[in-house]
C-alpha cells in the first residue's frame, strides 16, 4: 500500500478481520436478534390476550401493528439523528429505549394503554435495524461485507425462535406478561456497544474527524504506517430526505423503499397473524400452535443461513428472486392446506424461502448509499416498510373477519412479485464491489 492519497476506505478495503471486527458483528447480530425477540413477542401473546381481553379481529390486528407505526416515526427520527452524532449513539438510544419500555408493557391493563405504550416502544425498535446495518457495514472490506452483514439477518429469526419457546414454555402457564418481563434483558447490550464497539470510521472522517477514524482503523488492524497520511476529508453537509428524491439517490431510493413497502406488507402480514391463524382458522390447541411456530422459527434461520452461503457466491438480487419470487408461489399453495398436519410443513417451507428475501432488504440497502446520507436512506428505505408492515395486519385482519382467508395468501404473492420486479428493472448488484466502486463510499 502506498501512503499517498490514502483515504479510510483505501484503508478498509486493505485490512482482513480483526479481533474488533468479530466483536462488532457479535453485538451488533444480538442487537438483531433482540429487536426480533421484541417485535414478535406481541404476536405470541395474542392469543391468550385474545382470551383476556376478549378483542376482535380488527382490534388485534391494530395491536398488532401498534408498535410497527411507532417504528415508522423512529425510522423518520433515528436514521437524522444517527447521520449527525454517530452510530454508536443511534444503536445505544434505539435498543436502551425499547428494553424499558418493553417492559413497562407488562404493566398495561387494557387495549388503549397496551397500544399506546407498543406505539412509543415502536419508536425505537424502528431505528434499531436499518441504524445497525449502517454501522456494520462500514468496517469491513468489500470481500467480506456481504456476509459480515448477513451474520445479522441469520440472528433475526432466533429472536423469532426464542419468543417461540418462551410463548410455549412460558405464556401458558404465567400469561402473556412474562414476555414483555424478559424484554427487558436487551438493555444490558448497551454497555457492551459504549465500551467494545468503536465508532465507525466512515463517518468520523465524514464528519472531519480524521485523527479519531485513525485510531479506530488501528483498532481494526492497520499499522502506523497504513494511517500515517490518511487524506483529510472535508465536513460532509447535512444531508435531508429532500436529497433522497431527487439528483443520484432518487432511483435508489425509489428501489430501496420500494422493496422495503411491498415485501414488508405480505411478510410481516403473515408472521404477526400466523399464531392467531393456527389457533383460530385451524382450530390448533395454545401448545400445538407454539410448537409449530416453533419449527417455522427453526425454518426460517435455515433460510437465513443459507442467505449467508449463497449471498456472496450469487449477489444480492438472487436473495430476492429465490426468497420472493418463490415465496409468492409457496404462499399461494399454503392457503390451499386444509389438513392440520400438512399445516406445518407448508409453514415452514414458505418461512424459509421469505427470510432469504428480507436477507436480501437488510443487506443490499446499506450498500447503496454514501456514508453522510447511509443511516437516513436505510431508515427512511426502512420506514415505508414500516408503514406497509403496519397497514398489512389491520388489512389482514378484515380478510379474516369476513373468512376470505385465501386473500390473505393472495396479497403476500402479489406484493412479493411487485418487490421481485423492481429489484430486476431497477437494481444493482453490488457483490464483490468496493462501496467506493459502487458510488456508496
Amino acid at each position: 500500500m502506498t501512503n499517498r492519497g490514502i483515504t479510510v476506505n483505501n484503508v478498509i478495503e486493505s485490512l482482513p478481520l480483526s479481533r474488533t471486527h468479530y466483536y462488532i458483528v457479535i453485538i451488533a447480530a444480538l442487537g438483531f436478534m433482540f429487536d426480533s425477540f421484541d417485535t414478535y413477542i406481541v404476536s405470541y401473546g395474542m392469543p391468550s390476550i385474545v382470551r383476556e381481553w376478549q378483542i376482535d379481529n380488527v382490534t388485534i390486528g391494530m395491536l398488532s401493528s401498534a408498535g410497527i407505526w411507532g417504528m415508522f416515526l423512529g425510522a423518520v427520527f433515528w436514521g437524522p439523528f444517527t447521520d449527525r452524532f454517530g452510530r454508536k449513539a443511534g444503536f445505544i438510544g434505539t435498543i436502551l429505549g425499547f428494553s424499558l419500555l418493553t417492559g413497562v408493557t407488562a404493566f398495561t391493563h387494557n387495549v388503549q394503554e397496551f397500544g399506546l405504550v407498543r406505539f412509543v416502544t415502536g419508536m425505537c425498535l424502528g431505528g434499531l435495524i436499518p441504524v445497525n446495518t449502517a454501522l456494520a457495514s462500514e468496517y469491513v472490506a468489500a470481500r467480506f461485507r456481504g456476509r459480515f452483514v448477513s451474520i445479522l439477518t441469520v440472528l433475526w429469526p432466533f429472536g423469532l425462535l426464542v419468543a417461540a419457546v418462551a410463548g410455549l414454555s412460558l405464556v401458558t402457564v404465567y400469561g402473556w406478561r412474562v414476555l414483555f418481563y424478559l424484554g427487558v434483558v436487551p438493555g444490558l447490550l448497551t454497555f457492551f456497544v459504549a465500551f467494545v464497539v468503536p465508532e465507525s470510521p466512515r463517518w468520523l472522517v465524514s464528519r472531519g474527524r480524521t485523527e479519531e477514524a485513525g485510531r479506530v482503523l488501528k483498532r481494526l488492524g492497520a499499522s502506523d504506517a497504513d494511517i500515517r497520511n490518511l487524506v483529510e476529508e472535508n465536513k460532509a453537509e447535512s444531508v435531508s430526505i429532500s436529497a433522497l428524491l431527487n439528483g443520484p439517490y432518487a432511483k435508489r431510493f425509489m428501489l430501496t423503499s420500494g422493496y422495503y413497502f411491498f415485501s414488508y406488507f405480505g411478510y410481516y402480514g403473515f408472521v404477526l397473524w400466523m399464531p392467531t391463524i393456527m389457533s383460530r382458522v385451524y382450530g390448533l390447541s395454545l401448545a400445538t400452535t407454539f410448537t409449530y411456530t416453533l419449527y417455522v422459527a427453526i425454518a426460517a434461520i435455515l433460510g437465513r443461513s443459507t442467505a449467508f452461503y449463497t449471498i456472496e457466491k450469487f449477489g444480492r438480487k438472487q436473495l430476492f428472486y429465490v426468497g420472493f419470487g418463490l415465496g409468492g408461489i409457496a404462499a399461494l399453495v399454503f392457503g390451499l392446506i386444509e389438513n392440520p398436519a400438512l399445516l406445518v410443513v407448508g409453514a415452514c417451507i414458505l418461512s424459509f424461502l421469505y427470510e432469504q428475501g428480507v436477507a436480501g432488504t437488510v443487506v443490499w440497502t446499506a450498500e447503496l448509499y454514501p456514508s453522510k446520507v447511509r443511516a437516513t436512506a436505510t431508515c427512511w428505505s426502512t420506514g415505508a416498510g414500516r408503514v406497509s408492515s403496519a397497514l398489512s395486519p389491520i388489512v389482514f385482519g378484515f380478510f379474516m373477519d369476513h373468512k376470505m382467508y385465501y386473500g390473505i395468501y393472495v396479497t403476500m404473492a402479489l406484493f412479493f412479485w411487485v418487490a421481485v420486479a423492481l429489484v430486476y428493472f431497477f437494481g444493482t448488484e453490488t457483490k464483490g464491489k468496493s462501496l467506493e466502486a459502487v458510488g456508496a463510499a
